[in-house]
């Protein structure tokens, strides 16, 4: 799933090293709207849930020349000696980093086939919005014999989003580049930004009006032509000139923020996203679709795979107690010791898992069980949803549907067969 980008082949950039790495991996993205901060704040966050040592950590940013695409890179110890199976072991990251950048990212991993490592190996995982879109994985046994370089997942992404391997592979040499401490996390994200885009932070004083030699005032010389000043630095904003200011017209600078300014606009973010959150799960709570039957009660909420705050409560193995928010009191006592379930739509394979990885449709295909489902004949596999458990993919055709329960039980069919006739 890479149709949300599309960036033109370029040419070769020359200058890249002789030796490229045989062992790398990061996260890439579209150069788009972003806090590099928060990003990195995500990033801290999710390693130190982990237990992960950070304090010599950074979060290194770099766009490529002549495309507005960036790779995210981890710097420090806590990458260890195999950069590859680091990001290959944390996707939750590319899952994390995903809910503060507004388009696709691309986590990869590159072991590379080039007679010095034993296992080659390259993969990429597609996230959006928090949710897994597509995921490749592959070894050199995973191929056929006479495979070549462009049949391996990443070298496949590169030829879809216009780049080179080499370009990857040495970390888009002569771009743009920034860096973030992950502990510290200091930074101005709009100087960030525009030093990722080559751009000064601030218009050149030579280019503002106050550079033209003022005209002389009544009774008094001529004021001498100001000095030219020296070039800016990217992403850093124009020195300012002994005893000056902005002249008529100049743009005013922008205000650097405090850190105390920071916090308040973070935490306000964080408090409009949490409201923005519970009038979400509200709207759900109160339209909740149902089907009773022998073991309990499922619900259909309008809710994505990835939702698990809004689900989580609907996953109820034995009730004991109060009734999730949004079903009927009445129906307490009656469903005292019995299941909670719920059935949700997927788009895409990759939203569940099957032994631990993404799953594939070659593995789906091999591996689903074909039944018949209120009169319609589906594909059915036993899947594990990301926090939520195990449960069932069914599939017809395009459609699919995810149940929290697994095969070998009653599953919901008039619900299942409803929202996979909304999806065709």
């Amino acid at each position: 799933m890479v149709d949300d980008v599309s960036m033109p082949p370029m040419p070769g950039d020359g200058d890249l090293p002789g030796d490229l790495p045989g062992n790398f991996g990061g996260m890439l993205f579209p150069l788009d709207m972003f806090r590099p901060t928060t990003l990195a704040a995500v990033l801290a966050d999710a390693l130190v849930s982990q237990v992960k040592n950070i304090l010599d950590a950074k979060l290194v940013l770099i766009r490529h020349p002549q495309v507005q695409v960036v790779i995210a890179r981890i710097e420090g110890s806590v990458i260890g000696d195999d950069e590859a199976q680091f990001w290959r072991e944390n996707v939750e990251l590319a899952l994390m980093a995903s809910q503060v950048l507004p388009r696709q990212l691309f986590l990869y991993y590159v072991v590379a086939d080039d007679g010095v490592n034993p296992e080659p190996r390259q993969g990429f995982v597609v996230a959006q919005r928090g949710q897994v879109l597509a995921a490749e994985d592959a070894t050199a046994d995973q191929l056929p014999p006479d495979a070549l370089p462009e049949d391996w997942p990443v070298e496949r992404l590169l030829a879809q989003l216009g780049l080179h391997y080499e370009d990857l592979a040495c970390g888009f040499p002569g771009g743009p580049r920034v860096e973030l401490s992950l502990v510290d996390r200091d930074g101005d994200d709009r100087e960030l930004l525009m030093a990722l885009a080559g751009q000064p932070s601030a218009p050149a004083e030579s280019e503002a009006p106050a550079s033209r030699p003022a005209p002389a005032r009544a009774g008094g010389p001529a004021p001498p032509p100001a000095a030219a000043p020296a070039p800016a630095r990217a992403g850093a904003p124009a020195p300012a000139q002994p005893g000056s200011g902005p002249g008529p017209g100049a743009p005013a600078k922008p205000k650097r923020i405090t850190v105390e300014e920071d916090q308040k606009r973070r935490a306000a973010e964080q408090h409009a996203a949490n409201e923005a959150r519970e009038a979400k799960a509200a709207s759900i709570r109160s339209d909740l679709p149902c089907l009773i039957d022998e073991l309990g009660i499922v619900v259909s909420p309008e809710a994505d795979l990835g939702d698990t705050d809004i689900l989580e409560p609907f996953v109820t193995r034995k009730l004991a107690g109060d009734l999730p928010a949004g079903l009927s009191r009445d129906l307490q006592d009656s469903l005292q010791g019995k299941r909670i379930d719920f059935v949700v739509k997927v788009e895409f394979l990759s939203e569940v898992f099957v032994g631990e990885r993404p799953l594939v449709k070659p593995v789906f295909e091999a591996q689903a069980e074909a039944r018949m489902i209120g009169g319609h004949a589906v594909k059915v596999l036993e899947v594990l949803g990301p926090r939520l458990g195990k449960g069932t993919l069914i599939r017809r055709d395009r459609a699919g549907v995810f149940v929290s329960r697994t095969p070998d039980l009653p599953l919901p069919e008039a619900l299942i067969v409803s929202l996979l006739d909304k999806q065709s």
